[in-house]
This record gives structure tokens, C-alpha cells and sequence, in this order.
């Protein structure tokens, strides 16, 4: 996995033949601290994720998928003759928005959470991406009535829950016997960020240090969400390789004596035995 900082701001992005995928991507922009736009453009649609001081704050999409009414569709908060019979009324001075509110199909509280949705929807639907040319514009912003206020690292944490992929996700983990630990610091962050109490708990438990599969044991998560959040975790660097773990002591047992030369008798044997088990 590359460094964010080596991470090229424009180019061929391709989660299969390169050292990074779509979440290391989108931090390496983001930990610029610049301001502009993100585009992304693949055989799909063109995608833009807008950015304001390395925060995003926007999305836009010219897939049909991802208008307003689909997405209020999808997320039932309107019914199918509101999307059909509704959608006439609109205009290039009147959006779908100001005519769910104007028609009382929506207030104007529920249109500002349900447009929140839609842009929310637009950037992880980006992470579902394995192949796109990008680039990254430096540019001043027009602004936006109603912007995205969801930290970067939930969205990067949601994004990569999204991804169904095992061989993206065991990518992003490296060795699956890699021994992990918490970075100091992490819980605080992920706290501000809103991940949700499972998130936060194996990020705790990796205080450990654990392997992947001692953290898939304990957690009561599934083993796929588990792998997902390292990924995650990984990307956010929040947790790392461990690269010298404690060796194991193993508590040294006494050999019995034997009662004659060269053997033990039955009794002696079931002592050991015994001793192996820590029994007394």
C-alpha cells in the first residue's frame, strides 16, 4: 500500500494493478488541506467529490442513479407517483427539492436531510469503483446551500463496509498474518468522528496486539466486517503492523524421576500428564 503522500493527485486509478486503492485515494487528497474538485470519470458516469480545506463538503454525479428522486426513492421518503407526477413541475429555476417542499410532500427540514443523503450516497458509491481516471483541480468553490458534515475517517470507515470485494479487502489488510495494534491516540479520534460502538470496540481491543484472526475470535462482529474494518483501520492509520512480537514463554516442567533406569511407570505417566494440563 502507498504512502498517501506518494499517492499521484491525477491519473489512471486501478484497485487491481496498483499499490493503493479508492480510500488511500481519497485521503492523500484530503491530508493536502486543499481546496477543489475531485473528479472521477469511468465508462459509468462522471463523479465529482468537492472538497473545502481537505474536507469534503460535496458530491455531484451525472448518473440518474444518483438524483435526488431515485435516492428518496430508495431511502422511502417518497412514493413512486411522487417521483413520476411531481417531476414535470420541474425546471431550470426549480429543482426536485423546492418542489417535494412546495407540493408538501416533504418539509423543509426533511429535503435538507434527504439531499445530506443523496451526497452521502454519491462519494461511497465511489468506493464500490476499482477502475476510473481522476483528477484533482485546485479551484475556488461556488457555494453550496447545504454541505456534507460527516468526518472524513466515517466516511472512509463506511465506504470500505460497502466493499464486497475479499480480494480488494485482503489487499488492504497486506499479510493476513499480520499482528495489529492500536496507534496512540486513535480511540479519541474515532469518538469525534461518530464510528459507531462495535467500530470503536475492536479498535479497542486491538490495543492488544492481536492477529487478524484473534481479532475476528473476540469480536462480535462477523470475521468479513472485522477484515473490513482493518482495512479501514489501516488506511486511517490508526493501527499498524506490530513488527516484533514478545515471544511466548513457555513455563518449563521438571522431569519426573523414574523408578528404574531408561522408563517411568504408569503412574508417573499420568503425572506428567497432569503437569502438561496444569492440573494438581
Amino acid at each position: 500500500m502507498s504512502e498517501p503522500s506518494r499517492i499521484p493527485l491525477a491519473g489512471k486509478f486501478d484497485c487491481w494493478h496498483q499499490s493503493f486503492d479508492f480510500p488511500d485515494l481519497l485521503l492523500a487528497v484530503c491530508r493536502t488541506g486543499k481546496t477543489g474538485h475531485l473528479l472521477f470519470s469511468s465508462g459509468e458516469a462522471e463523479k465529482t467529490v468537492i472538497i473545502q480545506n481537505g474536507q469534503i463538503i460535496f458530491a455531484k454525479s451525472s448518473s440518474t442513479d444518483d438524483r435526488l428522486g431515485p435516492y428518496l426513492l430508495r431511502a422511502r421518503k417518497i412514493r413512486f407517483e411522487h417521483l413520476i407526477e411531481l417531476s414535470r413541475f420541474i425546471s431550470p429555476s426549480k429543482r426536485f427539492g423546492t418542489v417535494l417542499v412546495e407540493s408538501g410532500v416533504l418539509t423543509p427540514k426533511d429535503l435538507v436531510q434527504g439531499v445530506i443523503g443523496q451526497v452521502r450516497s454519491i462519494v461511497l458509491s465511489l468506493f464500490g469503483w476499482s477502475e476510473a481516471a481522476y483528477a484533482f483541480e485546485e479551484r475556488a468553490l461556488e457555494k453550496e446551500t447545504i454541505t456534507l458534515r460527516i468526518p472524513t475517517a466515517k466516511l472512509i470507515t463506511d465506504g470500505v463496509r460497502q466493499v464486497a470485494s475479499w480480494r480488494r479487502v485482503t489487499t488492504g489488510l497486506g499479510s493476513l498474518d499480520a499482528v495489529y495494534r492500536t496507534n496512540d491516540d486513535v480511540e479519541e479520534q474515532a469518538e469525534k468522528a461518530g464510528l459507531d460502538p462495535d467500530a470503536r470496540r475492536l479498535l479497542a481491543e486491538l490495543r492488544g496486539p492481536k492477529t487478524i484472526a484473534e481479532a475476528c475470535a473476540e469480536s462480535e462482529l462477523s470475521d468479513f466486517e472485522v477484515c473490513q474494518l482493518l482495512w479501514a483501520f489501516r488506511s486511517l492509520e490508526w493501527v499498524g503492523p506490530v513488527t516484533e512480537v514478545e515471544p511466548v514463554v513457555m513455563a518449563e516442567v521438571a522431569e519426573p524421576e523414574a523408578d528404574e533406569p531408561g522408563g517411568l511407570d504408569e503412574t508417573d505417566g499420568d503425572g506428567l500428564g497432569m503437569v502438561l494440563r496444569g492440573e494438581s
